[in-house]
């Protein structure tokens, strides 16, 4: 059954030269770069708050920044994202690189990323923020979008631009103009998490105990018993710069009989994996106080306002990137950034399979992934990035992600002043830009 709704018309809120539709971290880098290139710039997101799964998830550490080298860790993810991950570090609000497995992560507490995402965005006089918008549909004409439309308390009103970056997460955008989207591989989504926020951790018997090689052996074994039956076999523990607080990074959430990964854009999986995930963070909690040195005092101060989603929709682009061009180390003409993040994949069974480049290696991302194929001004950046499930594994993390959002964010800037469809931009002149502003195209 179906209701048909009534049409409306949507006041036109702002007209702009570029809208960013998502706060994520992407979404960041594009919005504040095509500002900073004299686009007039609007940055759309659904929460009171910036930031993305980084904020709205709590993960806790920002990967694929660094690549190893035989002396430690060079930056991979510059410009931006170096800038951002620095600014961080300098109003202590995080640590790294802090070695991780065969790589290294950017420790960070989420209310100073949160914080840090407002000073970015309100320094900027070509930028406008929009919250507590969330985009419901697309005005199109032919192959150009004219308009998104976004929800609003008073009602729907749309918002104008040349050009489109979609950096929603679930390529919203995409999917509402009509463009070809694609989710998930081989019948399987990436699952999502739930984060567990631990306060008053003795965290030095914690270290004393052995960290995390202590607590991924503990998962493996006692934490597959029949008294706990943990969704995950490995995990991270990873202390903030707060004293006693823990944050916990060791769940998987699932729907149905089968516990399959939910798709988090169907309301009824959404709603069940919210609640499951909760339970699931209260079980996980209880396991930590029990069973891990140092937790035994510990409580559980909150989980995050969502769960920890990898993969929902991505765009298609003009060109799809393929796990064989992140793990082949691909080099292309219109490289846009680099990253060398592991293809990391939490798909089947308990465990998380990472897939790593050689030792130093990286990847070149290209321009025509940031292309949406169907559309002549939508770029494609952070979870909406056209890749395969396999690449996406590895592209979706924040280092990577901010890298597309500033290539994205220069891309539109030119389109826009020169009006140019987004494929018509001369790549080298995107390049020269990107490498003046310190980006690393390899």
């Amino acid at each position: 059954m179906a209701i048909e709704v009534p049409g409306r018309s949507a006041p036109v809120l702002i007209d702009a030269d570029v809208v960013v539709a998502g706060g994520g971290s992407a979404g960041i880098a594009a919005a504040v770069t095509a500002a900073q290139q004299g686009a007039r710039t609007v940055l759309l997101e659904r929460y009171g708050f910036l930031g993305g799964n980084a904020t709205a998830a709590y993960v806790g550490s920002v990967c694929g920044l660094w690549r190893t080298t035989s002396d430690g860790f060079d930056y991979v993810s510059r410009g931006f994202a170096q800038q951002w991950a620095e600014s961080l570090v300098k109003r202590g609000g995080a640590f790294g690189p802090a070695p991780y497995k065969e790589s290294a992560v950017l420790v960070y507490v989420p209310w100073h990323y949160k914080r840090q995402a407002d000073v970015f965005v309100q320094r900027e006089p070509n930028l406008t923020a929009l919250l507590h918008a969330t985009v419901t549909d697309v005005v199109r004409t032919g192959r150009v979008i004219d308009a998104v439309i976004v929800g609003s308390k008073r009602g729907p009103v749309a918002i104008t631009a040349s050009v489109f970056i979609d950096a929603s997460g679930d390529a919203d955008v995409a999917f509402h103009a009509g463009c070809r989207v694609e989710s998930g591989g081989a019948g399987q989504r990436q699952f999502p998490s739930i984060q567990l926020m631990m306060q008053h951790v003795d965290v030095q018997a914690f270290a004393d105990a052995g960290l995390n090689q202590m607590l991924g052996e503990l998962l493996a074994t006692t934490g597959q018993s029949t008294q706990w039956n943990l969704t995950r076999s490995a995990g991270s523990a990873i202390p903030s710069l707060r004293p006693g607080e823990v944050t916990a990074a060791m769940t998987r959430v699932g729907v149905g009989e089968d516990y399959h990964s939910p798709d988090m854009t169907d309301l009824f999986e959404a709603t069940e994996a919210e609640f499951t995930g909760r339970a699931v963070a209260e079980r996980t909690a209880a396991f930590l106080k029990a069973e891990v040195p140092g937790f035994g005092e510990s409580y559980l101060a909150d989980t995050p306002t969502q769960l920890g989603i990898r993969e929902t929709r991505r765009g298609v682009g003009e060109y799809v990137m393929t796990g064989e061009d992140v793990l082949g180390a691909a080099r292309f003409d219109d490289a846009i950034g680099c990253g060398a993040w592991p293809q990391e994949l939490h798909v089947t069974g308990k465990g998380t399979e990472y897939i790593w480049l050689e030792p130093g290696a990286y990847y070149q991302m290209p321009l025509r992934s940031l292309i949406a194929a169907d559309a002549d001004n939508l770029l494609l950046a952070g979870r909406c990035f056209s890749a395969t499930h396999e690449a996406l594994a590895s592209t979706r993390v924040i280092g990577p992600s901010m890298t597309q959002g500033e290539a994205a964010g220069v891309i539109a800037a030119l389109a826009a002043q020169k009006g140019l469809p987004v494929r018509s931009v001369d790549a080298a002149e995107a390049q020269r830009i990107l490498a003046g502003r310190g980006a690393f195209l390899g």
